[in-house]
């Protein structure tokens, strides 16, 4: 090997397995993200040690100077689209937008709210600034909480914005900042952009948790300094609190999936170490983080976050527009969920003076129940559909699983033109995928419909179940 073939060289890091046979079948299904290549690590390495701190500082600026360098990006992002975008030159068009408009954010306020379903009835090439780049941008189709396929595209910079924003988070969780030799643990269906940065920052993904990996093991054999998981499999890994405990684990960190603060404190005191959750989404990315003192910061520098509609509770749908994505802008984009804002905010006992979020009551989807009445991770089925149903195939129109009984789902796909010709065996592909997160074997019943039947929600539901537990 040569000298340039040797600095191109990715860690490994799903090698270290500690030679424990579980872990390594579990780690030989984690998905390499294309955005793991040397190049791009090292572009993020750099820009890490150049901006750790003034990203840090950024979260104790005064509300004004946040709010202008908000302001002034939004002005931007807006008249960037405007003009480069063609989906935004339409709809901001047709309500009278010029350039130059935002002067304000009384102003930006006026902009209308952009949907799934609005940004779904264009064609993909409309929604970027450069159709051109389409083809070798980084994209996250989704099927999200809605059951609507939905694809973004993003460049170089949002993917090294993304990963050091999550940098910046797993920072204020810690006693002490991460180090380039520190472990970070992922339990999680989704890794990160970037399996270490050169080497340095290393995480080991596990793609799913079973009740008999030996999770212990391995962390005494790592030794990471963070665990970042789903708040499913937190049951679990309290069955490993001494092996935890000893490996040196500071912190654990949840996301994907909706978990009350009265559970996180729960498992928290249960595991001796503090529990943070996350609130993030493949459209937006970073949205906000939660503190050592329980709220939850928005991280302006990446997103401008607005909550509307409030209620007499104060609960309102967040909308989001984010400050980082400029190949496909979304702006003022209804997130889907439901949030409650902290009034007469003032500044957090952790220096922050971001916005702040009381509570998140992000996507609602019907938890899923083994006959023993076990939770199976909704982002875990999730994500055996994207993988399985969406990844080769984009005439996927909507989907829905429906649970009718302890070992019996349904899935009702609606298609745009003809089912994919490979049915038999993609169905047969999820009904595996399935029953190994069930632990047993599951019937999977699969329907061709029109049009998927309403719900009773605040918006459509991808995972319901119907089955009522005894």
């Amino acid at each position: 090997m040569s000298s340039f073939q040797k600095s191109e060289t990715i860690y490994a890091s799903q090698l270290e397995t500690g030679n424990l046979t579980l872990i390594n079948e579990l780690a030989k299904q984690a998905f390499k993200r294309p955005t793991d290549n040397h190049r791009l690590q090292g572009e993020t390495l750099q820009r890490w040690s150049t901006s750790m701190e003034s990203m840090k500082e950024f979260l104790c600026k005064s509300k004004e100077a946040m709010k202008k360098v908000q302001l002034s990006r939004v002005k931007s992002l807006v008249d960037s689209a405007y003009n480069n975008v063609p989906f935004y030159r339409e709809f901001y068009g047709a309500c009278g937008y010029v350039e130059g408009g935002i002067s304000s954010f009384s102003d930006f306020e006026q902009l209308p709210i952009v949907s799934k379903a609005i940004l779904n009835s264009f064609d993909d090439s409309t929604r970027v600034n450069n159709p051109d780049v389409i083809e070798r941008a980084h994209i996250a189709r989704t099927s999200g909480s809605s059951g609507k396929p939905f694809s973004v595209y993003r460049d170089d910079n949002y993917i090294v914005l993304e990963h050091l924003h999550l940098m910046r988070f797993y920072n204020s969780c810690l006693q002490t900042p991460l180090r380039e030799h520190d472990w970070i643990y992922m339990i999680h269906h989704a890794g990160l952009a970037f399996s270490s940065l050169h080497g340095k920052y290393r995480t080991f993904q596990l793609p799913d948790l079973l009740p008999d990996t030996p999770l212990g093991e391995h962390l005494l054999f790592l030794r990471p300094k963070l665990l970042v998981t789903l708040p499913s499999y937190l049951p679990i890994i309290l069955r490993h609190k001494a092996e935890l405990i000893m490996s040196g684990v500071e912190a654990v960190l949840t996301n994907s999936e909706s978990s009350t603060q009265l559970e996180r404190t729960y498992y928290s005191k249960a595991l001796g170490v503090p529990v943070f959750d996350e609130y993030s989404s493949e459209e937006i990315g970073m949205i906000a983080t939660q503190c050592p003192h329980g709220q939850y910061h928005v991280a302006e520098d990446n997103v401008f976050l607005e909550i509307v509609n409030e209620d007499e509770q104060g609960f309102g749908n967040v909308i989001c527009t984010g400050l980082s994505n400029e190949l496909m802008p979304l702006i003022r984009y209804d997130h889907g969920d439901v949030a409650k804002g902290v009034r007469d905010q003032k500044c957090c006992e952790c220096g922050s003076l971001c916005t702040s979020l009381k509570e998140i009551n992000g996507r609602r989807d019907d938890a899923f129940r083994t006959y023993e009445h076990k939770l199976v991770p909704s982002a875990s089925i999730l994500a055996a559909v994207d993988d399985i149903l969406l990844a080769t195939d984009r005439t996927l129109g909507a989907f829905r699983l429906v649970q009718t009984s302890s070992d019996t789902i349904e899935l009702l796909t609606k298609y745009i033109g003809e089912p994919n010709k490979n049915m038999p065996t993609m169905l047969e592909q999820l009904k595996i995928r399935l029953s190994s997160l069930f632990g047993y074997t599951v019937n999977l019943l699969h329907f061709e419909v029109d049009t998927l039947p309403e719900q009773n929600s605040y918006k459509r539901r991808s995972i319901v179940r119907e089955w009522e537990l005894d």
